[in-house]
């Protein structure tokens, strides 16, 4: 846990009775250490706290680059690292700006970077493995793997090589090579790595697609009159109750003013507590919801298993999906309950006509557990579609059985077994949602994304109105 009351003590320390006493090296080196127990509000605290006595200093502005990086501010990283790299050009910089630049998906800046990277210091692996990835999202595969190779002959010992190789391989459809640097990386690595929940071996088809104790089934907390009849298709949300409230209100209240004309709204719950139903309840009443599902489930991992238990709640409505396509017998427009809905969601279902379900792709492609983003699957009740979130689900509950680390497992078991489907079985026909299908529809925070919540978008629907 953060400690406010040491890092204010650091940094009187450091300043002492001013800016001459004050040890910018020693505060940065107090930075560091806090970005390695992932406490990055202390190690921004720390970082500002210099650059307020020592405004040029180029450290700790590329320290509050790396920062922003690993807190996924995108954005704010680039223009943290091209200001410094505008008085000091230096290789690691240079590479960190090159994997911003490939994370908002603008590949042409971020190849250069990285280039200038690889021509300051030919043998930085980082900036090397950051080119294949690059490469890798152009689909010049060849290109991808030739510069794996210059980082391997390197003499780097870095499972990263191993990582990224076996995407690019899964990519061109050389699954059996791809598995195989998967489990390279995972034994380089010595620790959970997302290579390891990757499989699209014929063993593992097998395992999966074969029938397997049920997990429990969900129980209706309240429902609204006629849902069954009701027709359009199911808008599906699920998660816990502290998500319930931090992200579910605000999706209620956004779906009620902007799209509850489109269909049935299934709020699915985990692990619910004393209250959360009876506020639920009171919200659906209070916006005036017509047609409206609350189920609950115990999950089947404990509190002690946290990790295990909230890999779970990213799952469990892809594990019920089938037994949902099934009882409903129409389209289910499955999201994240992170969204704030901004309009009519007709059209996004729409998308998977003539198809058994509808993906969202990520664009520039990445790895297996990216590439199929979970945030918005639309499912259409067909056999096809059940025999795909049936197999889906054993993946799920396999890996988070064997993997109690484990996290992008709904991402991963959506690609893998689309890919086992595809070599061993038939697969379910896929209509690819486009890249501007949410626009004007949905807006995404990401659980991910603190900062997000300040948005105006977040908020108008945060507390309640008055």
């Amino acid at each position: 846990m953060l400690n406010r009351r040491r890092i204010q003590s650091v940094i009187m320390l450091h300043m002492n009775a001013g800016s001459n006493n004050f040890n910018a090296d020693q505060t940065l080196a107090e930075a560091a250490h806090h970005i390695e127990r992932g406490e990055y509000i202390g190690a921004r605290t720390l970082c500002e706290s210099v650059l307020t006595q020592v405004p040029d200093d180029i450290d700790a502005q590329v320290m509050l680059g790396r920062i922003a990086m690993l807190q996924y501010r995108w954005q704010e990283a680039i223009k943290l690292f091209d200001e410094a790299l505008q008085r000091r050009v230096d290789p690691w910089t240079l590479a960190n700006l090159g994997s911003c630049y490939c994370k908002t998906g603008d590949l042409n800046q971020a190849e250069y970077c990285l280039r200038g990277a690889i021509e300051l210091k030919p043998a930085l692996t980082a900036a090397h493995t950051g080119l294949a990835t690059v490469l890798h999202g152009r689909g010049d595969f060849a290109g991808a793997l030739a510069e794996l190779d210059i980082a391997a002959a390197n003499g780097a010992d870095d499972y990263r090589i191993d990582s990224q190789r076996g995407c690019t391989l899964a990519a061109s459809g050389r699954y059996e090579e791809s598995q195989s640097a998967f489990e390279c990386a995972a034994q380089r690595a010595g620790k959970f790595v997302y290579p390891r929940l990757i499989r699209f071996d014929q063993s593992r088809w097998e395992q999966i697609r074969a029938p397997r104790v049920k997990t429990a089934t969900p129980q209706i907390a309240f429902c609204t009159p006629d849902t069954q009849r009701h027709g359009g298709h199911v808008t599906l949300i699920s998660c816990n109750p502290p998500y319930v409230r931090k992200y579910g209100f605000p999706f209620l209240r956004s779906y009620a003013e902007q799209a509850q004309g489109d269909g049935l709204l299934h709020l699915h719950i985990y692990d619910p507590d004393k209250t959360i139903i009876t506020e639920v309840h009171n919200l659906i009443t209070e916006c005036g919801l017509r047609h409206f599902v609350a189920t609950t489930e115990t999950s089947p991992f404990p509190p002690e298993q946290a990790r295990q238990r909230k890999a779970y709640y990213a799952c469990g409505r892809l594990i019920h999906m089938a037994a949902w396509l099934q009882q409903y017998k129409r389209p289910v427009l499955s999201l994240d309950v992170d969204f704030i809905v901004e309009g009519r969601l007709e059209n996004i279902v729409a998308a998977a006509a003539g198809a058994d379900i509808a993906l969202n792709p990520r664009v520039p492609a990445d790895s297996p557990w990216l590439d199929i983003i979970a945030n918005i699957i639309v499912a259409n009740p067909t056999p096809a579609a059940s025999s795909y979130f049936s197999a889906v689900a054993n993946y799920a509950i396999d890996t988070l059985e064997r993997e109690p680390e484990a996290w992008l497992v709904d991402q991963s078991a959506l690609y893998c077994v689309l890919a086992m489907m595809r070599r061993y079985a038939t697969e379910p026909a896929v209509a690819w949602l486009a890249a501007n299908a949410a626009e004007h529809r949905l807006w995404h925070l990401g659980h991910a994304y603190e900062h997000l919540l300040l948005d105006p978008r977040y908020r108008k629907y945060a507390v309640t109105q008055t």
